[in-house]
């Protein structure tokens, strides 16, 4: 994983690209139409409001001062540009928040085949809206509150404006980001931590963002191609934390694989153990690649066949045909019939890191981790029968 501003900023060029596509045109239309009327509004009030200025200046001034308006209109220009960009892409944002959150979606299905939630429609879209609101005026609430010393340090000559295009590439993140990962079920403590834990990387995409809404035409398009940008950014970079798994996380470990799930947006990564492509992440390896190491699994590890076979199928789509659950599965290059060794019990650390709990929580933290995931785990809700037996494994082991 890429962690450095100018590859956060790479991410708005890349949603440039992707609203260009036939499959997001028409999902565009509507940010666009709304972007295009705030931004339009807002430098045309700018604008009237500035020649009123203007006309009363001149009229209490002598005639040899005239010559201010050139130095005043070039000011006036660069201070409109930060205002309405500012001001005015909140007031766009949350207007359009309901549409970009469709885009978001559709823009994930473009680029992994696979959509968070159900088709988009206006009934979804209607019934979204209200909570969609009350969602964006809580991120407006916390820029706000967040400004305020950022707003007293602005006068600070050279470093008060740095920190103020820092301040501003933070919230714009967290603004875009919002869409792909609240499309996912995570809220706004939950996107802060993700952010945090990729913070250069967040800051250059939001800075790209920054400066793409400053140039005049192509503020137009940003808010867009920001929401794709950031779910091609959430897609490749975000969705899983980076941290060990704590609190939002389970960890499966086998001789082939360590398996992550993320608690928050049901997502699984990992990171291969074993074999010719030791070392490197699950969603960087192709599914043939992985169907011939669940071939090998299969001869010689039951446990890395077993979370192999999840994997594939919650995150590839890839359905197998298996047989009974200790025996080897089938796949269509066909598998070895040797009888898989047994399996072995997990050890206490491994418990933990299956419920996500720390190493001193109590049976009491170790009883609700249990019961949270299997909320979220069990078979009957989306998630599998070998997930559903590692957390009461995990459970049994330190619970005695």
């Amino acid at each position: 994983m890429t962690s450095n501003p100018v590859s956060g900023a790479a991410y708005l060029l890349q949603g440039v690209r992707l609203i260009g596509r036939p499959g997001l045109r028409r999902f565009v239309i509507a940010p666009l139409l709304v972007n295009v009327v705030v931004f339009s509004a807002g430098i045309a009030a700018g604008v009237a409001w500035f020649e009123g200025f203007v006309a009363a200046l001149e009229a209490r001034i002598p005639s040899w001062l005239q010559w201010l308006d050139w130095i005043l209109w070039p000011l006036f220009i660069l201070l409109l540009l930060a205002v309405v960009f500012y001001g005015f892409a909140l007031v766009a944002n949350l207007i359009a928040a309901p549409f970009n959150s469709l885009l978001a979606e559709q823009t994930e299905r473009l680029l992994t085949g696979r959509s968070p939630n159900q088709e988009a429609s206006l009934s979804r879209l209607l019934k979204d809206l209200v909570p969609t609101l009350i969602d964006e005026l809580k991120k407006i609430l916390y820029a706000l509150v967040l400004a305020i010393p950022f707003l007293f340090l602005l006068f600070v000559p050279l470093v008060g404006p740095i920190l103020w295009f820092l301040y501003t590439a933070w919230i714009l993140a967290l603004q875009y980001s919002d869409y792909p990962l609240g499309n996912h079920g995570l809220k706004l403590k939950a996107m802060r931590r993700r952010l945090k834990e990729r913070r250069l990387l967040s800051l250059g995409f939001g800075a790209a963002v920054a400066g793409m809404g400053m140039v005049p035409v192509l503020n137009f398009i940003v808010m867009p191609a920001a929401v794709a940008g950031a779910t091609a950014l959430w897609l490749r970079e975000l969705r899983v934390s980076n941290r060990s798994p704590g609190p939002h996380q389970s960890r499966v470990a086998t001789r082939y694989l360590a398996l992550v799930i993320d608690h928050l947006s049901g997502h699984m990564t990992g990171e291969l153990m074993d074999g010719p492509q030791r070392g490197q992440q699950l969603d960087q390896v192709s599914t043939e690649d992985l169907l011939d190491l669940l071939q090998r699994a299969y001869g010689s590890d039951a446990a890395s066949a077993e979370a192999l076979e999840v994997y594939l199928e919650h995150e590839r789509g890839h359905h197998l045909r298996r047989t009974h659950p200790q025996a080897p599965r089938k796949v269509e290059r066909g598998a070895t019939s040797r009888t898989p060794p047994p399996l072995v019990r997990m050890t206490p650390d491994e418990a933990r890191a299956v419920l996500g709990i720390a190493p001193a929580s109590s049976r009491e933290e170790v009883r609700a981790a249990h019961k949270r995931l299997m909320q979220r785990l069990h078979p009957d809700r989306g998630g599998s029968v070998y997930l559903a037996t590692k957390i009461n494994e995990a459970k049994e082991v330190l619970m005695g």
